[in-house]
């Protein structure tokens, strides 16, 4: 490896120590396909359901108390599953690792 060899391999390392990380402001992608789940951002960007943190909510949601007063006076206790259920062409808040290659699902809008 000659001196100038050695020279530009030090301003290419120089480069790549100096350069801005790639942002991870959220953005918003549209749901392309649900079963298996796929995020378009962009025009030529496909997200699959391997590189999305996906909440507990759209998967398989929670089971949340219910607890109300019956017609008849009497007490009644139950559990509700609430999930939320994406659908084609909804819009979704997305927000990238530092890396840009695991995304996360923030929220259905």
């Amino acid at each position: 490896m000659d001196s100038i060899d050695k020279l530009a391999k030090k301003i290419a390392d120089l480069h790549n120590v100096n350069r801005n990380p790639p942002s991870t402001a959220p953005r918003i992608g549209t749901v392309a396909d649900i079963n298996p789940l796929k995020i378009q951002w962009g025009d030529h960007i496909i997200l699959a359901e391997g590189k999305l943190f996906i909440p507990k909510i759209y998967r398989e949601g929670y089971m949340i108390p219910n607890r109300y007063q019956a017609t008849d006076g009497s007490m009644v206790e139950e559990t509700i599953l609430w999930k939320i259920d994406l659908a084609v062409g909804d819009k979704v808040i997305i927000i990238p690792d530092e890396n840009l290659k695991m995304w996360y699902i923030v929220d259905a809008i």
